[in-house]
């Protein structure tokens, strides 16, 4: 019986569907029956009430849940955790290890009758649900998220020897719904008491269940208590934090006129972490992040004038807020898990020597926001990974991909060969814009066998896969060449391999030239100065910027025309009805690319014409590039994704570039100039103001 498990061989996923020689199969049809005991836990009810809705995208028509398992010799769909389940199936043991097999129930003879769905824990029994939805029924684990239908059957067979057991290779394998502008932007959530609706909440939170995933970061700027928390422990995941929002805290929402210091006044920060791990919901399971940095995301001293100066000193603050951060939670829940994010700062002191971790503290590594993992080689069993797919940061990709598959396959290919498997949290931004190569790394994080070695293929065998699956066969070498080429094109600023451009960097760059212009000086430039290095050499100002940016975007332009190319060649043998799909993960993200290019280019040619009449010509031409990549952004706005990529825009930000350029062409033709567009250029608080609006006045401590 399924509640008295023993060890069952792990069988290879190869042999998850039977011989074409084989007679005797398990047929599922619309009316065959999805038994489940009453009595399971409620996520894995509500696994079983999507495969009932998978069984209308399939068949046409809900799938019948019952809890009294049909005659012996009637097909069934059988899923079972911690009740009563056909005998010879034995659960699995393990951790998250998913078991689907088909079988004879008692009082049967002849043929299989039944497709047992189990697992070794809660979450095992869930994948196991949604293995068989996307290897038999054919849904594709992201299908709300890539608009793919499936197929439409009247039967599906399952082979009379279908035994698989299968576990994740990586433990924890998470996603970090961050910068989630554009999400809330598009279906705002404070009637929920959220930022983004909680029906859109409940669409992320089943596409990373069907990808397998296990912990989720529920936004940047959040409280313990609010709503899409409660929702993650109703569907069975584990609830966790990032590097700032240790122990929950929500340190954005920290009063402005309350320094956060753990050096002057340590009891406050003390008091808000315990009350903020205290409004936890008590049946929510919890990894918890511990650390320190400030409260926007910046290493702390630049709130506290009285930190310490030296490395030692502020690595010294950091290992005294763990260890305070720890003992708070043991004195709340029992036998707690801690690991610390090593992001920037707290990186390099590790590095350096002068920041020790507890023994019982998970040691993760970063990457560099652009898929390069920042251990210096140093990554080790036990450890664990926080991976980007997309990125804020005034330089990289947040519309569009930008992390090329041969790196991930790299970087995690070190982690999982050296052991590093622990905990992996993917930084998906918005999923939407990356949803190609989210989908790599949580596959990589189950298995990870295809994807290590010296002559690892998994990079080039999932691109295949995707694009068939996505595109279909006729497109599928089409659409290779495409991707290959669209990772290579993007304007270079530095001899590093990631030192390419996202579609925020062309703004970044626009506006730090505009407010210059219309200012005498900007912020941006700041920000640039020590990312942007041209073969070793550093800029000296905004002219030597773009001077050598209108280089390396000539240089790139060349490139995205034939990536565009590319595209073109595809599209016509793209299946009719997966041609809006095309249209937004394949010509969108080029058209935003070749446009906000070829803005860089205009702006720079601009900013070194000598005679009026050329600046005002290709001032005119950036304006119309610019507003050619907004309409790149609005052909992908088809369907339910209306103003998808526009409602939200407050961090990339298309019109703030825009109204820039709007008003130096008011300063050029003699008319005054909106002052309210360079104020506006200038606040890097307004996305997160807007992301957050629906906490009100709610403060952290």
């Amino acid at each position: 019986m399924l509640r008295h498990a023993v060890v069952v061989a792990a069988l290879a996923t190869a042999a998850l569907v039977a011989p074409a020689s084989a007679v005797a199969q398990v047929v599922v049809t619309a009316s065959t029956p999805i038994v489940i005991d009453a009595n399971e836990p409620g996520p894995l009810q509500k696994a079983a009430t999507d495969l009932s809705m998978d069984f209308e995208r399939v068949f046409g028509r809900r799938g019948a849940i019952v809890h009294v398992p049909p005659a012996a010799g009637q097909a069934a769909i059988w899923i079972a955790f911690d009740h009563t389940g056909p005998s010879g199936v034995e659960r699995p043991t393990g951790w998250e290890a998913l078991r689907l097999q088909t079988t004879r129930r008692e009082g049967g003879t002849g043929a299989p009758d039944t497709v047992v769905l189990t697992g070794s824990d809660l979450r095992g029994a869930m994948y196991a649900v949604y293995q068989f939805s996307q290897q038999f029924l054919g849904v594709d684990p992201l299908y709300w998220w890539t608009d793919h239908a499936p197929t439409r059957r009247t039967r599906v067979a399952v082979g009379a020897d279908v035994a698989l057991t299968s576990s994740p290779v990586f433990r924890h394998r998470g996603w970090f719904i961050n910068d989630e502008d554009l999400l809330t932007g598009w279906t705002p959530g404070e009637p929920d008491g959220t930022g983004i609706a909680l029906a859109t909440w409940d669409h992320v939170l089943d596409a990373f269940l069907r990808i397998k995933g296990d912990m989720v970061v529920r936004g940047t700027w959040i409280f313990p208590y609010e709503p899409q928390i409660a929702a993650a422990a109703d569907r069975g995941l584990i609830v966790t934090q990032h590097h700032v929002n240790t122990l929950g805290l929500d340190t954005y929402r920290w009063p402005k006129t309350k320094p956060m210091s753990y050096l002057s006044d340590p009891k406050p920060l003390e008091e808000a972490w315990r009350k903020s791990a205290s409004e936890y919901p008590k049946n929510a399971e919890i990894l918890w992040s511990v650390g320190f940095r400030g409260q926007n995301d910046y290493p702390f001293w630049q709130d506290d004038p009285n930190a310490p100066s030296t490395d030692e000193g502020r690595a010294g603050i950091i290992r005294s807020a763990v260890d305070a951060q720890m003992a708070i939670v043991r004195s709340l829940r029992p036998h707690p898990e801690f690991q610390l994010n090593a992001w920037r700062e707290a990186a390099t002191f590790i590095h350096e020597g002068v920041l020790h971790l507890p023994d019982d503290v998970t040691l993760i590594w970063p990457d560099n926001g652009h898929g390069r993992l920042a251990d210096r080689g140093k990554l080790a069993a036990g450890q664990g990974e926080y991976y980007h797919t997309a990125m804020y940061d005034y330089m990289s990709n947040h519309d569009s991909e930008m992390v090329p598959l041969a790196r991930i396959q790299r970087e995690l290919g070190r982690a999982a060969t050296a052991g590093a498997t622990n905990w992996l949290l993917v930084n998906t931004s918005n999923i939407r814009p990356v949803v190609m190569t989210t989908r790599a790394v949580m596959e990589m994080a189950w298995d990870p066998s295809g994807w290590t070695g010296s002559n690892a293929t998994g990079d080039t065998r999932y691109l295949d896969r995707w694009s068939r699956e996505e595109f279909g066969e006729r497109a599928a070498p089409a659409i290779v060449r495409y991707y290959d080429a669209y990772f290579a094109a993007p304007l270079r600023y530095g001899p590093e391999e990631d030192a390419t451009a996202g579609d925020n960097l062309y703004h970044t760059i626009a506006r730090d030239l505009l407010v210059s212009l219309l200012d005498g000086s900007s912020a941006f430039e700041f920000r640039l100065r020590p990312r942007v290095d041209f073969e070793g050499i550093t800029f000296a100002d905004t002219a030597d910027l773009m001077a050598k940016m209108l280089d390396a975007a000539r240089a790139a332009a060349g490139r995205w025309r034939n990536v565009h190319a590319l595209a073109d060649a595809a599209r016509p043998l793209v299946p009719a009805d997966r041609a809006d799909f095309f249209k937004g993960a394949i010509e969108m993200p080029v058209d935003l690319h070749l446009h906000l290019n070829q803005m860089v280019i205009d702006l720079a040619e601009m900013s070194q014409a000598t005679d009026a009449a050329t600046r005002l010509a290709k001032l005119k031409a950036a304006i119309a590039d610019t507003e050619a990549a907004q309409a790149a952004l609005h052909s992908a706005e088809y369907g339910k994704w209306k103003d998808f990529y526009t409602a939200g825009d407050w961090l990339v930000d298309g019109p703030r570039t825009l109204a820039l350029e709007r008003a130096y062409l008011d300063k050029l033709k003699g008319r005054p100039v909106p002052q309210n567009a360079v104020v506006r250029a200038k606040d890097t608080g307004f996305a997160y103001a807007r992301i957050t609006a629906y906490q009100g006045t709610q403060t952290a401590p």
